[in-house]
C-alpha cells in the first residue's frame, strides 16, 4: 500500500513540474485540483485512472532532436530522430504533449477546463495530442534511414 502511495505522489509531482510556470507550484496544484474535480463530475472513472490512460495513450517511443548548424552567416537546423529509452522520459514527453495542446487551445478562458477536456479526450483516443504523436511517428518512420545510425 505504501509503495502505491509513493508512486502516486511521484506521478503527481511529475505532472506539477511539467505544468508549473515561473516556479509557482501552488497555482499549478490549484489548477490540477480544479481540473480533477471537473473530471470527477463529468465522468464516472477515477481521476488518476483517466490521467494514467491519457499519458499512456500519448506516450511516444520517438522524439526529434533539433540542432542548429552555423556555417558563416547561414543557420540551418538539423533534425534527427531518436528513441526515448527510459519510461520516465516517455511520461514527461507525454505530459509535455498534453501541456502544449492545452496551451494552443484558446477555446475557453480557463486553463483547468482545457486540461480536463484534453485529459478526457486523450483517454478516449480522440485528442489533438494523440494526433500530434501519430504525426511524429509517421514522420520518423518515413525517414528510417536515420535510424540505422542510432547506437543501440
Amino acid at each position: 500500500m505504501r509503495l502505491r502511495k509513493n508512486k502516486v505522489i511521484v506521478f503527481k509531482n511529475k505532472i506539477v513540474n511539467v505544468f508549473m510556470k515561473n516556479g509557482k507550484k501552488h497555482t499549478c496544484e490549484k489548477i490540477l485540483l480544479k481540473s480533477s474535480k471537473l473530471l470527477q463530475k463529468s465522468s464516472k472513472k477515477n481521476f488518476q485512472n483517466l490521467v494514467q490512460l491519457a499519458v499512456i495513450n500519448t506516450t511516444s517511443a520517438f522524439k526529434l532532436n533539433e540542432q542548429v548548424m552555423k556555417k558563416g552567416k547561414r543557420k540551418s537546423t538539423k533534425i534527427t530522430p531518436s528513441f526515448i529509452i527510459k519510461d520516465s522520459l516517455r511520461i514527461m514527453t507525454a505530459l509535455k504533449f498534453i501541456k502544449n495542446t492545452v496551451q494552443k487551445n484558446k477555446r475557453s478562458t480557463n486553463f483547468y477546463k482545457n486540461l480536463a477536456n484534453e485529459i478526457l479526450a486523450s483517454s478516449s483516443l480522440k485528442s489533438q495530442s494523440i494526433e500530434q504523436k501519430t504525426k511524429l511517428q509517421t514522420q520518423i518512420l518515413l525517414n528510417k534511414r536515420y535510424l540505422s545510425k542510432f547506437k543501440w
